[in-house]
């Protein structure tokens, strides 16, 4: 596996509540996790902190060769989503908070994507590239409910209220999917801080730059790239990039 990651404060915040990790070499695959904060500036640090520490002290933990991958990520997110909660409640500064998450679990053949939230992540399989999460926040419903255009969705002055996230609610309800994972694939997982300044189609193509690259440090130039275009489109927020391809089958797990 090829991967890299990077996060930006961006351009206007004063703290970056956005977080991410790489946990590799589990007992039967690669963990990957993106998460951003919300609530306060420093709630929504400590919500990203503890759901990405959480979910990958759980998995580390309870993975095991014959585990079902996918239920391991629910408990995962489950016992994030108990520890946000509790510091919420027990803490009158951290009142609220929450966080969004998409995490990727890679195994040979196969992709795990559990999210939560408007965290997204994006998929190039061969030809076919394409969002597999779905947003959880309220432009994304009405854009699916047919009341709003993907372009009104862009510019709504409540395009940042999620429907749904980790540590706000004592359970939360993450969805969970499975993708074929092949040789030369490229998972991308990023924040809102991405997308809300970068297209889809400039996505794509970031992507297709990424599965290119030879070497870890090729790749890191594309996430930066990525990060570049938002931040020279004003950087309005933390900006979070995590890349990973599959090199399975040639040799450079």
């Amino acid at each position: 596996m090829l991967y890299a990651a990077k996060s930006h404060i961006g351009l206007v915040r004063t703290m970056n509540q956005d977080g991410f990790s790489v946990l590799p070499e589990l007992a039967t695959g690669e963990l990957f996790v993106v998460a951003d904060g919300m609530g306060g500036p420093q709630a929504g640090d400590v919500a990203s902190r503890l759901a990405i520490e959480r979910v990958g002290l759980y998995v580390r933990e309870h993975l095991r060769p014959d585990s079902d991958p996918g239920e391991i990520l629910l408990s995962a997110l489950a016992t994030a989503n108990a520890a946000i909660y509790q510091q919420a409640c027990e803490n009158v500064s951290y009142r609220g908070m929450g966080t969004t998450i998409v995490c990727a679990f890679a195994k040979p053949g196969t992709l795990y994507i559990a999210h939560v939230g408007d965290s997204r992540a994006y998929m190039l399989s061969g030809s076919e590239f394409s969002q597999v999460t779905d947003d959880h926040s309220l432009v994304a419903e009405l854009v699916r409910r047919g009341q709003l255009t993907q372009e009104e969705a862009k510019h709504h002055p409540q395009r940042n209220i999620v429907t749904r996230s980790l540590g706000t609610e004592p359970h939360s309800h993450p969805d969970l999917n499975l993708y074929p994972w092949h040789s030369d694939d490229v998972v991308l997982l990023c924040s809102d801080g991405l997308t809300n300044h970068v297209a889809d189609d400039e996505i794509r193509s970031f992507m297709e730059d990424a599965r290119a690259v030879a070497t870890v440090v090729d790749l890191e130039q594309v996430v930066d790239a990525m990060i570049q275009a938002a931040l020279a489109r004003g950087g309005t927020d933390n900006v979070t990039v995590l890349v990973a391809v599959n090199r399975e089958e040639a040799g450079n797990k």
